[in-house]
């Protein structure tokens, strides 16, 4: 596998790498360690000149910290190795992961209240929206149990397939959890005042119909995973998708939740990352958003100068 790691040094960068230390990677598995240098001119794209000695003391603070991660996650049938790359943090992270060809980007969670959660927050979800990969914003260094998110969508049955295959989740415990809503999300649409109104029958039928899905949803995806030989059960849930998944991770201590998201533009990113992102703020555990690819390619951001470390 093709892993990068970014870090910055932070407290929560440590338990990225320590979780990414911890982890089982197959043979031939390949670490990127990257470090984004912010210490830049805007207009010519390096160091200012004014700042040279400044930026050389946090040039060496950042080549040692860089050194003893490659130390720390150096073992057998792995390569780690180190890069530096001048610019922005999330644009150099989705650049390094493209040019890569990462199948997996790690990051931390600064997740010391409201407010530093939101503004890493904000990195990570540009992140989830642009990396060409899975992303696990780790908030524990350890995996499991797992909490893997289920509604039946292609995403969500992309990041099954992940969860099956993935040799470092083979040995642990999953719980697929299918969310059915209190109210079919059409109804949830229309004008209170204006729409038609449901009889109770009718509105009883539509939950059963929901919770039926919901249970065959979780069934089906159960039975894959125990035929890939996991150990997996479901967990149905009522209400909100993001409240069904949080109490999911609070009732079973889950350390990660594999959450999928769809499509990349328009209305289904919106409608579905409401979900991941409430998910990525408020989750107390580590977060793996699987993005469902859009048949139209994006942009590749514009790639920074990089110098190895």
């Amino acid at each position: 596998m093709k892993i990068l790691l970014a870090t910055d040094g932070s407290p929560s960068a440590n338990h990225a790498e320590a979780l990414t230390a911890a982890m089982a990677w197959p043979a031939g598995t390949e670490i990127e360690v990257l470090c984004v240098d912010q210490f830049v001119d805007d207009e010519l794209d390096r160091p200012a000149r004014r700042f040279v000695a400044a930026h050389a003391a946090l040039r060496r603070e950042m080549d040692d910290r860089l050194a003893a991660s490659v130390a720390r996650l150096s073992g057998q049938g792995r390569t780690v190795r180190a890069r530096v790359i001048f610019g922005r943090p999330a644009t150099a992270i989705v650049s390094e992961a493209g040019q890569l060809g990462s199948e997996l980007v790690i990051l931390g969670s600064h997740n010391h209240g409201a407010l530093a959660s939101f503004t890493l927050g904000s990195v990570a979800a540009e992140v989830v929206d642009h990396a060409p990969c899975p992303v696990l914003v780790a908030r524990r260094s350890v995996l499991g149990p797992v909490v893997l998110a289920h509604d039946g969508s292609m995403a969500a049955r992309h990041a099954e397939d992940l969860v099956a295959t993935w040799p470092f989740l083979a040995h642990e415990t999953v719980r697929v959890v299918s969310v059915s809503p209190l109210l079919a999300p059409w109804y949830m649409t229309l004008d209170a005042a204006t729409g038609p109104v449901l009889d109770g029958e009718v509105l009883q039928e539509l939950l059963d119909e929901g919770r039926a899905k919901s249970e065959r949803i979780a069934a089906e995806a159960v039975a894959r995973l125990l035929a890939a030989g996991l150990r997996a059960s479901a967990d149905l849930r009522e209400g909100a998708p993001a409240d069904g998944l949080l109490d999911a991770i609070a009732a079973t201590k889950a350390q990660l939740v594999v959450v999928g998201s769809r499509g990349n533009t328009g209305l289904a990113r919106l409608l579905l990352g409401s979900v991941a992102r409430t998910v990525l703020y408020q989750a107390p555990c580590s977060v793996l958003i699987v993005r469902e690819r859009s048949p139209i390619a994006e942009p590749a951001p514009d790639p920074r100068h990089a110098v190895a470390a």
